[in-house]
């Protein structure tokens, strides 16, 4: 019985390597067909093939890959899928495609690696239980809840209807304010903390509240014009539901893929269909990618900010380099744009604030945190942790890592890992309480 359970699941390994092997293809003729139609003139995409790099990028492709566990069901797991196929699988086709940078693009996989081989390494996480903890958390987060919303009618009054018109998104946004530290919090809010309400919620089957805590997302949403904020309705119920089902992840990347293919294979027949191209794989997958290796020739030659732009630079009064968002100078530098704001990820924020080194650490913190997430799955359920965790870690794609792990949504997420056990959350207490008491007597 084992030996048939084994099999399969290394079946289901080859076919994923398969979907995932045409998935990259898709991306490379979809860049070299698609994307030279409207940018060959353009400064933004470099489109010189190399083979050397493209066998390199394949040997990565195919190592980092099976130093996945993908048997394993675990966020780790998950996490660790959704950044290959999100990041690592679009670097290596802008690294062939481009005849990018082979030094930086080498120290990016074998950093994966280390974190690869860390999450293998370390099986589970036992930490010791405080019951109390868990409803200190409850009360703290309704705590923020109330103050922020408060403050958000306080500082905005009544809130209107014209966010529903997504082209008065900006004017809405533009006219939304709060102060700085409930700012902070609001990040946190619409991150996490209405997003872990909905969940707790939800798989509690009471619906209603459900319901009303899906109301405030919408209600931020009305007050903050963020489409983010919308999104991640869905986005927690989609993931919430499905991954219940065994072969989630599997099933996640197939859906993926084929989308990827029928967009890219259609994107010259109907200027609708690759507006749909340009929004959902140009601009998630390959302008991150592309921007990347641009962070890096920057930074290569001009000075690493360190932790400035931090919380803990700010206690340290650590002076930062350059006089504007880094987004904007690169922007300005490469594009000839200011009004842009080339953000990207966290692998280019490592580089960034630290050099090489950095990028090391990024990837180490990135593996710490997924290894929080198996901890909380261990106390909550597969189905909570990734849930809980999804949006948090794939906005990683497009933004840093090291402040918001100081004190932002990261932070807020670790807390929920490390303090939350369902066993002991309020009403489900009680229930255990009773139980406990049933087992002692049954005992004696």
């Amino acid at each position: 019985m084992w030996q048939k359970h084994d099999e399969k699941d290394k079946k289901n390994t080859l076919c994923l390597f398969i979907i995932l092997f045409a998935y990259k293809i898709t991306l490379e003729l979809g860049f070299w067909y698609l994307l030279q139609i409207n940018y060959a003139d353009l400064n933004v995409y470099q489109f010189d093939f190399n083979i050397v790099k493209y066998i390199i990028g394949m040997f990565w492709c195919i190592l980092l890959f099976f130093l996945i566990n993908h048997e394993a069901r675990k966020p780790s797991t998950f996490f660790m899928q959704m950044q290959y196929v999100i990041a690592f699988i679009p670097i290596t086709v802008i690294f062939a495609f481009s005849d990018e940078n082979i030094i930086y693009y080498t120290v990016l996989c074998f950093a994966f690696a280390v974190a690869e081989m860390l999450i293998m390494s370390v099986k589970t996480i036992k930490l010791p239980q405080i019951e109390a903890l868990t409803p200190i958390l409850v009360i703290c987060f309704y705590i923020i809840t109330i103050i922020v919303y408060l403050d958000i009618i306080i500082e905005n009054g009544m809130f209107t209807l014209d966010a529903i018109n997504i082209y008065d998104i900006y004017s809405v946004r533009g006219e939304f304010h709060l102060n700085k530290y409930v700012g902070y919090m609001f990040t946190w809010q619409y991150i996490i903390i209405t997003p872990f309400f909905i969940i707790r919620a939800y798989l509690r089957r009471k619906y209603f509240t459900t319901c009303f805590f899906c109301g405030l997302q919408f209600l931020a949403y009305l007050y903050a014009a963020q489409k983010t904020i919308l999104f991640i309705i869905p986005l927690v119920f989609g993931i919430c539901i499905l991954s219940r089902f065994k072969n989630f992840g599997f099933y996640a990347y197939f859906t993926l893929t084929s989308g990827v293919i029928i967009i890219t294979a259609l994107g010259r027949s109907s200027d609708i269909i690759y507006r749909l191209y340009d929004l959902l794989v140009r601009r998630v997958l390959i302008l991150p990618a592309n921007l990347k290796f641009i962070y890096y020739d920057f930074f290569s030659q001009n000075p690493k900010i360190g932790l400035a732009g931090t919380l803990w630079g700010k206690f340290l009064d650590i002076t930062h380099p350059y006089d504007e968002r880094i987004g904007v100078i690169i922007s300005k530098v490469y594009f000839d744009n200011p009004v842009m704001n080339s953000n990207t990820g966290f692998l280019a924020e490592g580089y960034y604030r630290f050099g090489i080194l950095g990028i090391f650490l990024a990837l180490i913190l990135f593996a710490f945190i997924l290894l929080m997430l198996d901890y909380s799955s261990t106390l909550n359920g597969y189905s909570f942790a990734v849930s809980i965790g999804f949006f948090a870690i794939f906005l990683l794609n497009d933004g840093g890592l090291i402040d918001p792990l100081i004190f932002g949504q990261l932070t807020v997420l670790m807390g929920v890992c490390l303090f939350y056990n369902k066993k002991y959350d309020l009403q489900d207490a009680e229930t255990h309480v009773k139980k406990k008491k049933i087992r002692q007597l049954t005992a004696a």
